[in-house]
């Protein structure tokens, strides 16, 4: 349940990130043509691959910086490698797989070892924040 809150809570992050980028673009048109301004048309397409590139780039960098998104900040969880801090390139190809195949999060409710898919193909775990000592450079 703690991942699963968490992950709403990141996916709530996402959507008001892009949300908020659709209401800049809005922004700079109206700036740039106010007489003629209406809303920006965007195809479910583009919204899309908006929200996956988001989401790609929130989870790596937070992954790979600290080891929590927001939602994992607030349920208190980090994703480690081996105990340590996640290194950019498997925090991208979690990020990857996380986005590709989010279903694959559940599977952390009926593994024994509480892993998720992205978990088992990338090595990672999810631990509490308490549980865990990240030193420096690690």
């Amino acid at each position: 349940m703690t991942r699963t809150i968490a992950g709403a809570l990141d996916y709530a992050v996402v959507g008001l990130w892009a949300a908020s980028a659709y209401v800049g673009v809005a922004a700079l048109s109206f700036l740039a043509n106010p007489v003629q301004w209406q809303w920006p048309r965007w195809t479910f397409g583009a919204l899309l691959v908006l929200g996956a590139l988001s989401m790609v780039a929130y989870l790596t960098s937070t992954w790979a910086t600290s080891g929590k998104t927001l939602g994992g900040q607030v349920m208190g969880t980090r994703v480690l490698h081996d105990g340590k801090r996640v290194h950019v390139a498997r925090a991208l190809a979690r990020a990857l797989v996380v986005v590709v195949f989010p279903i694959g999060l559940f599977w952390s409710a009926v593994d024994a070892r509480s892993r998720s898919v992205q978990d088992l193909l990338t090595g990672t775990s999810v631990v509490y924040s308490w549980r865990s000592e990240v030193g420096n450079g690690s």
